[in-house]
């Protein structure tokens, strides 16, 4: 009922969202001329958050369908499937270069395409939370036990404050603001439940101010 509920939800929300982009967006391109600063200036705000709302919207949609959707394991060459990521994601970093220190990860059974998800979801929240360093550094790594393998991606970025980790993985949860750090809240709970569907879990370690290390675990 909450899955059907939260994709019933975000559908009806996009038809009044795009009314008031569309809207916004003429105010700000066909009529310009009658429009004083201040007047653009909220135009602008409008548009701004428009936008992230429908970021919310995708991102809730992308939570629901998670619930149904059906996980068709292969062997996934881990190494491969990261260099796509980060040759995709460095395109759009404009911040201070990026130390990458990637070991030899085992391949790993799971379904290509939510487990593809996981990493871009995390090695990007690694990028933003550390692009306020001057010498960022990204650190992706495994271990093994008898009967699971964990990979870690850690950062050396602004980290955050252990007492409040259980909210982590939980939806709109979020332990920085938007103005300081963009983003929905949802991107862990995705991360999460991909995981628990795979048989795994997550986990998370961080020193505030000093960098923050994010687990998941598959079964062997």
């Amino acid at each position: 009922e909450m899955e059907a509920f939260s994709y019933s939800v975000s559908h009806d929300l996009r038809a009044p969202l795009r009314a008031i982009i569309g809207y916004s967006s003429i105010l700000e391109e066909d009529y310009t001329s009658k429009l004083d600063d201040e007047a653009k200036r909220i135009t602008s705000v409008i548009i701004e958050n428009t936008k992230k709302m429908g970021m919310l919207i995708d991102d809730l949609l992308n939570f629901s369908r998670l619930g149904r959707q059906q996980i068709n394991k292969k062997l996934v060459n881990t190494n491969l499937l990261l260099d796509e990521i980060i040759a995709g994601l460095e395109i759009k970093v404009n911040s201070n270069p990026i130390n990458w220190i990637i070991a030899k990860l085992p391949n790993v059974t799971a379904d290509p395409n939510t487990l593809k998800q996981v990493w871009i979801n995390l090695i990007s929240n690694a990028v933003k939370y550390s692009e306020k360093n001057p010498t960022p550094q990204i650190e992706i790594g495994s271990y093994k036990s008898e009967n699971e393998i964990a990979f870690y991606v850690k950062d050396n970025g602004v980290g955050f404050d252990e007492d409040y980790k259980d909210k982590l993985f939980k939806v709109f949860q979020r332990l920085h603001s938007t103005e300081e750090f963009e983003g929905t809240g949802i991107g862990l709970a995705i991360i999460e439940k991909i995981i628990s569907k795979h048989g795994g879990k997550v986990w998370a370690e961080a020193v505030l101010k000093k960098g923050a290390t994010f687990y998941f675990s598959l079964p062997v």
